[in-house]
């Protein structure tokens, strides 16, 4: 899978509702509206929906994009696509919040922290994640986040390091806020050289946790999977992404260029990948084409 360069997001169009996608002008591939589910969580509808306006007003793809956006590339018309959009997972926002993937309690979490940084200034641009406590978001260098550990603690993430006090969950956010609002003092602090920060920088060092790709059973009860797709170059044709959403499961977009397609029956999910392998979804960690590009 490739990484693509972050590109500093622009403002909406002036009149367009909150949590439009984003829109920006790209010498490549012109106008391109970026969809930002909290923690990549979207549903049925979202993916229906944005299949329909990939087809009518872009370049017939839906792309997977850094940050786990969704992109509609070769926008033709703005203010139709404005009007068009309805489904509550792309207007979510604009300001990213990753999770692992595999966590439902870590995109709980980036969901009430996404409800609360989006009107915070000193968040803007910064990036912001919660890690379920496998290491997998940790290693995304975010700025400032959390990493749970067990059901009902946590630790803050500053500068990439885990920070050593310990919070419960109903503090954690409170906490975060109040970490996002003194940053640009301790930054300050920090340069003049005074000041003991408390971070951890040996935790979770070594090698990333493998991609979420194939059969995912292990963090699910009995009889129910959760399937792990990545897509090449993340390119999803219109056709597919109305038939993903056509499966009416949730579904989270990865930071990875991948999907996590959740909660489904063991039978069933033998169906699902005998329908979409052959339509260029990947359910292989070994195969060469997530990561050639």
């Amino acid at each position: 899978m490739t990484d693509l360069p972050h590109t500093p997001p622009q403002e909406s169009p002036q009149g367009a509702p909150h949590g439009a996608p984003l829109l920006l002008d790209d010498a490549t591939f012109g106008t391109i509206a970026r969809f930002v589910p909290v923690a990549g969580s979207t549903t049925a509808a979202d993916w229906v929906e944005i299949a329909a306006l990939a087809e009518d007003l872009a370049d017939g793809n839906v792309y997977l994009a850094e940050g786990a956006a969704l992109e509609l590339r070769g926008v033709h018309d703005q203010q139709e696509l404005l009007a068009r959009v309805s489904a509550p997972g792309l207007l979510a926002g604009t300001q990213p919040v990753l999770a692992s993937p595999l966590s439902a309690a870590a995109r709980a979490v980036a969901r009430d922290i996404a409800a609360v940084v989006e009107s915070l200034d000193v968040a803007a641009n910064l990036r912001l994640g919660v890690d379920g406590g496998y290491g997998d978001i940790l290693h995304e260098g975010l700025d400032f986040g959390a990493m749970l550990e067990g059901d009902n603690r946590a630790r803050l993430i500053k500068g990439g390091a885990l920070d050593k006090d310990v919070f419960s969950i109903e503090e954690l956010v409170p906490a975060l806020v109040q970490a996002l609002e003194e940053s640009d003092t301790l930054s300050a602090t920090a340069a003049h050289g005074s000041g003991e920060a408390q971070h951890d920088r040996g935790a979770f060092e070594g090698e990333r946790p493998a991609l979420p790709i194939g059969w995912l059973a292990e963090h699910t009860r009995e009889g129910i999977v959760d399937l792990g797709a990545g897509l090449h170059k993340g390119i999803i044709p219109a056709e597919f992404a109305d038939l993903i959403g056509r499966l009416d499961v949730p579904i989270t977009v990865t930071p990875w260029q991948g999907l996590i397609f959740h909660d489904i029956a063991e039978g069933d999910a033998e169906v699902v990948l005998r329908v979409l392998a052959p339509r260029g979804f990947i359910f292989d960690i070994n195969s060469p084409h997530l990561y050639s590009f």
